[in-house]
């Protein structure tokens, strides 16, 4: 933060509150929370799903300084929100987020005080302040259209594509001219701010990719790495695309490792697992679902499978397998905005078979594997740590703000 920026009013704005810190959005807008309002006076408002925070859950923000503010909403309630996509510019996910209530405490506060920014977090925040006269930031993260329609055409399910298919549809209008109403947008990778562009190219789009908090994650020395055993899959299991990842994992590869190494484990972590991953559960399959300290996880395991497909935007379980020593193998859409080399810092497998086939010689050589493992670490310190995303967004509100001052 530059010395001589003074203490600005900033107003942000998120879909889901971001504590716990279980999911790459909640991570990611804690931490830049955390930032601003060590320079600014941060207000947020956000939804909470289910029931009305406690104090408790309010406190590792409100020790920050920012006074908050949450709208309690039911996936029921907003569900029937969410059918306005039929008569409405507005696609599903923008629908099911546009909450009247929000949008009273959002004029509420822009009427009690002098807002010099307003920070949206997600497009599905990006309604709520919009068309309001100060500057603004839109944390867009990626495409959504690119998102839709590459998640469309990598499922099987007739509904899902269907729906898919739907917001691509809507997206397509809505989306372009959303981003314009903005002073930035930032994306997490240049192919999102590329498909971004080629919409609605008058728009500014800016490179903000996500961090990793390297305190909270240690490097492993060689000896901890060359003690580690078996694959991991780490991810929100609620959420499709994670739950299906896992299934590949324990039903499709699991038993074709396991045959050529019989003691091999596999350990399925992460939050919400459906009863189709806990009946995954064998006495070499083992599931973890809502924990307290996934990165025990990690630090535990030899090689995270992640063998994903479509969608866009960057891949924070990735993000952390390489910070805490994990071989990663994965897949081209899963290294989106990672300069992962392939071979060096991870392998990037074309196939199922491929991917099979390196993690047999992960599994093989062990050298091999720590070399990985330790360049992987490297590169997420060098390109990934928050000081440096902190400084990115620093440069970004203050190109804002000058702009903003150079047109008054």
């Amino acid at each position: 933060m530059m010395q001589s920026e003074s203490k600005k009013n900033i107003l942000i704005l998120t879909a889901r509150f971001p504590y716990p810190l279980v999911g790459g959005d909640r991570i990611k807008s804690f931490h830049l929370l955390r930032h601003l309002s060590a320079h600014h006076n941060v207000t947020l408002i956000s939804c909470i799903h289910g029931e009305p925070p406690s104090k408790e859950r309010l406190k590792p923000l409100t020790d920050l300084g920012i006074n908050v503010h949450t709208v309690t909403v039911t996936a029921m309630k907003n569900g029937l929100r969410s059918l306005k996509t039929l008569w409405t510019d507005q696609p599903l996910e923008i629908a099911f987020y546009d909450v009247p209530e929000f949008h009273a405490l959002v004029q509420k506060e822009l009427k009690s005080k002098r807002y010099d920014m307003a920070i949206a977090f997600f497009m599905r925040t990006a309604e709520y302040i919009k068309h309001i006269p100060i500057p603004k930031l839109l944390i867009a993260e990626d495409c959504r259209v690119l998102y839709q329609s590459r998640s469309a055409s990598s499922t099987s399910n007739i509904l899902q594509r269907m729906t898919r298919l739907w917001e691509v549809m809507k997206l397509k209008q809505y989306e372009p001219k959303t981003v314009q109403c903005f002073d930035c947008v930032t994306c997490v990778t240049e192919t999102d701010i590329q498909a971004m562009h080629a919409m609605m190219p008058e728009a500014r789009y800016v490179l903000l990719t996500n961090g990793i908090d390297l305190e909270a994650m240690p490097a492993s020395t060689e000896e901890q790495l060359q003690s580690r055993k078996g694959i991991v899959f780490v991810g929100l299991l609620h959420v499709l695309a994670n739950a299906m990842m896992a299934m590949t994992i324990a039903k499709e590869f699991f038993p074709r490792l396991k045959a050529l190494f019989p003691d091999l484990s596999l350990t399925i972590v992460g939050s919400s697992p459906g009863t189709a991953i806990r009946n995954l559960e064998t006495s070499n399959i083992h599931v973890h679902g809502d924990v307290e300290n996934i990165e025990e996880y990690f630090y535990r395991s030899a090689i995270f499978l992640h063998p994903h497909k479509g969608a866009s935007g960057i891949q924070n379980k990735a993000l952390q397998a390489l910070a805490m020593g994990c071989a990663l193998i994965t897949t081209d859409s899963g290294t989106q905005g990672i300069p992962i080399k392939h071979g060096e810092h991870a392998f990037i497998a074309k196939s199922s078979d491929e991917m099979i086939e390196y993690a047999t010689q992960l599994l093989n050589d062990p050298a091999l594997r720590i070399r990985m493992a330790l360049n992987g670490r490297t590169l997420i310190e060098q390109h990934f740590s928050w000081d440096a995303i902190f400084m990115q967004l620093d440069a970004i509100l203050h190109d804002i703000w000058t702009n903003a001052k150079d047109k008054s």
